[in-house]
């Protein structure tokens, strides 16, 4: 813990190693996820929608999916709560550490950091990311139960949630003959606003309005990829 009672890390240090770091990792994840796993961006233009400080959610299908969500909402460099198990592994707690992770502790005492931080990040107009699932499931068919906790800091701090939602398509091209893995698209829904109450039950219903609209959006690209998918084969055995 710092002298400012949060998880981050204020010195100048941390700051310029961190904008290094993203400025040589940037370009590397761009065409990591482009290339090898078809990222396809839709629904920027929800993002004029939102103002300075927001929430992210996002169903959790990949290692590497928050970094498609900093892509997604580039040039704005979101937090991210992640396990505290991920800053006890050797070399890598330091990339998570500059790459804006904040642990979820296992006690108590910690948990009460964890807030105060999300709250300050919150009121300075940045962006946090939350999965609400809970856990990394890859590449997960559907939206799975929703934790609290996102939904919480929203209706608490007054600020929206962004609902994103991955779902997969068939690869194209000649990367589909080595490729067994979907490619991933990443969409980005019309932002959620909590209501003004800030009670337990305003908590719920907006938990419950995000979860129904990923769920609906989920559904439906996957509908459309099948059918796309049963249009290509009919297609190629007529040629």
């Amino acid at each position: 813990m710092n002298k400012k009672g949060d998880l981050l890390h204020h010195s100048i240090i941390y700051k310029v190693l961190s904008s290094i770091l993203y400025l040589i990792a940037y370009p590397i994840i761009f065409l990591l996820t482009k290339l090898w796993h078809g990222l396809k961006i839709e629904g920027r233009e929800n993002l004029d929608k939102v103002g300075d400080e927001y929430i992210t959610v996002a169903n959790h299908i990949n290692m590497i999916d928050c970094a498609m969500i900093t892509l997604s909402i580039f040039p704005r460099i979101p937090y991210f709560l992640t396990l505290q198990s991920n800053l006890e592994i050797p070399i890598i707690k330091y990339l998570v550490m500059l790459l804006r992770g904040i642990p979820i502790p296992r006690n108590k005492s910690g948990k009460e950091k964890m807030i105060n931080t999300i709250d300050g990040l919150l009121k300075k107009g940045e962006v946090v990311g939350i999965y609400p699932e809970g856990e990394l499931i890859p590449y997960y068919e559907g939206i799975r139960e929703f934790k609290n906790g996102a939904f919480n800091f929203a209706v608490k701090n007054q600020v929206p949630i962004l609902p994103i939602v991955f779902t997969y398509r068939e690869p194209e091209g000649i990367i589909r003959f080595i490729k067994k893995k979907p490619f991933i698209t990443l969409t980005i829904l019309e932002p959620e606003f909590p209501r003004a109450e800030k009670t337990m039950a305003n908590v719920v219903e907006l938990k419950n309005r995000v979860q129904r609209k990923m769920s609906l959006e989920g559904r439906m690209k996957k509908l459309y990829n099948e059918g796309y998918k049963r249009d290509t084969e009919m297609q190629e055995e007529n040629v």
